[in-house]
């Protein structure tokens, strides 16, 4: 299912219904406890993003240092720290949306539907590209000018590259 054609109405429709559950909830509990709630829930999100972030970065550090990809990690710490966004953001919705996306089953299933469409590739070791594919990757030290010949992309003939001043001593 494609979101894209349904994404105007979402973005119009969600702050309508955030704004009509906060008056419905703060004609029921009063304005001072649904503005406590509010800000608890986004107290709490902070505190989440806060966790969860250097949490993340834990673990995605002992993936790679244990040679692995660290793919089911960094999906799982995207969705945690959606759900920390959702908590920030004022509304009842988004918390009810955040605490749904917290839960673990649930969690799951988001991971398994997002990895579904997700495709990852490593480099090669080195970090540079494997010779079959045609192209040689060159750090600045590792080549050099030589003779005079003139290059068919510039302008002008024997044009030093930028930061150099053409000779090699």
């Amino acid at each position: 299912m494609r979101l894209t054609p349904y994404l105007p109405l979402v973005l119009i429709a969600w702050p309508i219904a955030e704004i009509a559950t906060l008056v419905w909830v703060g004609g029921h509990l009063g304005v001072i406890n649904t503005v406590g709630l509010v800000l608890l829930a986004a107290f709490g999100g902070l505190a989440l993003f806060r966790y969860v972030g250097f949490g993340l970065v834990r673990r995605v550090q002992a993936e790679l240092s244990a040679g692995r990809m660290p793919t089911g990690a960094l999906l799982e710490g995207f969705v945690v720290l959606v759900a920390g966004v959702l908590l920030i953001l004022p509304g009842f919705l988004s918390d009810v949306l955040a605490f749904l996306l917290l839960f673990a089953p649930i969690r799951r299933l988001i991971i398994a539907a997002i990895a579904a469409r997700l495709t990852v590739s490593a480099m090669p070791s080195s970090g540079r590209r494997a010779p079959e594919d045609g192209i040689v990757d060159l750090d600045e030290d590792e080549w050099e000018r030589r003779g005079s010949a003139e290059s068919p992309w510039s302008d002008s003939p024997s044009i030093p590259p930028p930061g150099r001043d053409g000779d090699r001593s």
